[in-house]
Parts: C-alpha cells; sequence; structure tokens
C-alpha cells in the first residue's frame, strides 16, 4: 500500500526532522518521549500482545508525526483468531503536532538494482496550532478489531490520524459529548466505503490506560450497516453499541454483515407526490440524490433531484468509482442517466447508469436495484 512503508524495530523515535523556526528539542524532552514510548510499549503488550517487530508508517505524515505509526497485532478475541489494528504515538509528548506537510508527493527510484517508493514534501508551521491540553498528546490511541489479516483497516485508521493531525477534528471530545460518535462513507481502497461507530473501548479491553504524561484513553472503531447508521440517529450510538454486544457483534470490525437492528422502511409504492418525499426526507426515511452525477457535471436543480432510500446512495458512490475507472481506461466518454420507476410512485424502483464510448461504440451498463 503505497501511503504506509515499514520501518524495521520501530521501537525508537525517528531521526529528528528540522524545521525553520521550531523551537529545539531538549534532553527533558526527549526523555519524557521516550519514557512515555516505552511505558506505552509494555501497556500494549500486556493488554494486547507482544508488538511486531515492524510499525508502518503513514508517509504523507512523514516530519509531522515523528515516532508515530501503526501496529498490526495477532491476538484472539472470544478465543477466535484476531488482529488488533491501532495507532500508535497520538498520545506522544509531542503532540498536537505543530507542522503540516505541502506539495507532498509521491517519489520513486532505481538504486543498486533496487526500485525504492517514497514520499516528499514541506514541512511548514501550521498558521493555527492546536493548544495542548492536560491530555497526553491528543488523547487517545484508535482501535481496530478485526478477523481477518487485511489492508482495509490500516485505511480507518489513516482516516482518523489524518482528522486529527491535519484537520484538528478532536474525536475524542465528540465520543464524550454524544457517548460515541457515527461516521459516514468512509474510503477504504478499490471504490468500497463504510459507516463507522467511534466509541470508549469496552471489556475485554480497558477504556484507558495510565502514561507517564497523563491519561490514555482507547477508542475503538466498529464498522456499522446502513439501518444501524441510521437507527443511532435515533436511538443514540451508546444503545446501538449495546445492540452489537447483545447480538455478539460487540465491537468487532466485520464487512458486509447482517444489520442487528432493523428499520422499517414506508411503503415506498404510495409515495405518490413530492411533497411525500420531503416528508419522508424530514423523517430521515429518503434521501435527496443527484440522478445525473455531480462527478460528472450534474447540477442540484430540481430536475435532476431524486428521493432514495440511504442505502441507495452508498451503492451508487461505488458504481461511480467504477464509472471514473472506465472514464480514466479511455473504455467510455459518454453517460446517460434514466430512472425506472412502479406505477405512480415517486420513488424510483431502479436507476441505469449506461456509459458509452462517442468513436468506439462501446456501451456498459450499471444499474441499482433501489426498491
Amino acid at each position: 500500500m503505497s501511503l504506509f512503508g515499514k520501518l524495521f524495530g520501530g521501537k525508537k523515535k525517528d531521526q529528528d526532522t528540522s524545521v525553520k523556526g521550531s523551537e529545539p528539542v531538549t534532553s527533558v524532552e526527549e526523555a519524557l518521549w521516550q519514557k512515555v514510548y516505552d511505558a506505552r510499549s509494555r501497556l500494549f503488550e500486556q493488554h494486547f500482545g507482544p508488538l511486531p517487530n515492524d510499525i508502518l508508517k503513514m508517509m504523507d505524515l512523514s516530519g509531522v508525526w515523528p515516532g508515530g505509526g501503526l501496529y498490526v497485532i495477532p491476538t484472539k478475541i472470544g478465543g477466535e483468531p484476531s488482529f488488533i489494528y491501532t495507532t500508535f504515538g497520538l498520545t506522544n509528548p509531542d503532540m498536537p503536532t505543530g507542522l503540516e506537510m505541502v506539495d507532498a508527493q509521491h517519489t520513486s527510484g532505481d538504486s543498486n538494482g533496487s526500485h525504492t517508493v517514497g514520499f516528499a514534501g514541506t514541512l511548514r508551521q501550521k498558521a493555527k496550532v492546536r493548544p495542548g491540553t492536560e491530555r497526553p498528546g491528543y488523547g487517545y490511541e484508535l482501535i481496530v478489531l478485526a478477523k481477518e489479516n487485511a489492508d482495509w483497516p490500516l485505511w480507518l485508521l489513516q482516516w482518523a490520524t489524518k482528522a486529527e493531525m491535519v484537520k484538528d477534528a478532536d474525536l475524542l471530545s465528540i465520543v464524550k459529548q454524544h457517548q460515541g460518535m457515527t461516521v459516514e462513507q468512509i474510503g477504504i481502497g478499490e471504490g468500497k466505503y463504510v459507516n463507522l461507530l467511534i466509541s470508549k473501548a469496552q471489556a475485554p479491553f480497558p477504556d484507558h490506560l495510565d502514561l507517564p504524561n497523563g491519561k490514555m484513553e482507547l477508542l475503538v472503531a466498529t464498522v456499522i450497516t446502513e439501518d444501524e447508521m441510521r437507527w443511532s440517529m435515533t436511538n443514540g450510538r451508546n444503545n446501538l453499541l449495546g445492540e452489537l454486544k447483545t447480538a455478539g457483534v460487540g465491537q468487532v470490525s466485520v464487512l458486509d454483515r447482517s444489520s442487528v437492528v432493523r428499520i422499517e422502511e414506508p411503503d415506498f409504492a404510495q409515495v405518490a407526490s413530492l411533497e411525500q418525499a420531503k416528508a419522508l426526507e424530514a423523517k430521515g426515511q429518503l434521501t435527496k440524490l443527484l440522478m445525473f452525477p455531480a462527478e460528472f457535471g450534474g447540477e442540484d436543480v430540481a430536475m435532476n433531484v431524486l428521493y432514495v432510500p440511504h442505502r441507495t446512495v452508498r451503492q451508487r458512490t461505488a458504481h461511480i468509482q467504477t464509472l471514473l475507472a472506465w472514464v480514466k481506461e479511455g473504455a467510455v466518454n459518454s453517460l446517460d442517466v434514466r430512472p425506472e420507476y412502479k406505477n405512480t410512485s415517486f420513488v424510483p424502483s431502479r436507476i441505469h447508469m449506461n456509459a458509452s464510448h462517442s468513436e468506439s461504440g462501446g456501451q456498459r451498463t450499471l444499474t441499482l436495484d433501489v426498491w
């Protein structure tokens, strides 16, 4: 995965990257940094298992997150072989970061018969530096629990880390204020997206650990279904976590699993007008969708608006990624979108996305089954 690189024996801080105007690191600060790093390593090994020799570095945060990275730790959950994917360094004493990388780009080259791939950019001071608090760094480390050794959990950790370091999202405060938080449509590569519930870690894992620089909270990001996402909006994130625990899912992420809750959908055949569709939108049972996608120039005007169930949006997002790939490879250069309706319903039953090429005559069709 090009955004990540392995650093062998990642138990030491990266070589310091100097930035014009930055304050020099003192020996006292270095000593505290190493003390925190060592303490967190011991605690992780105590509760999660031995840390691997390799720490995965986010190459586009090189210098912004010195000594930080991601670990994939083999473990057992409920007696079954599983994996803990975790950030390691959001609680470092030199966090929150005061740096940002600009003009970042991939690099590659050949040396001594070997091909190397890297990431290069310019480090500079942030215009607005997030003020420090009593928390250790950002105050937490984030975990994804899964039963498979795969790349997609790393994409989730990458998203969260960038949300903190680049956008100062303060996920911990949101989780505390709302007893959890939900996030829609996080990309996990190959045109796939998932919804997340982020909450404090539950047994058998501790919800916090004590570091030399303060209390480190442990948060877990769990993949949830579309129905679970919508259910949590009216019933609460904490109650959704309770439903997941009752169903035996807990905080373990499993792609494409069945929902543990069910939302009764209205009878779309009875939605016969724009007014009825907007009323269901207000209740969260329908959502507005641009018939001709904005990615291809579609405008938010009345004649280009459809009302569909929320699940259709995620399915259509995947189709758009496929269309973009076809355009990139030169297979298509034209798109025609046509909704199909049943009887007098205002909600389309199917949406046909017909792509073609004006010169080769090639045609490809993607169809969304709405209801």
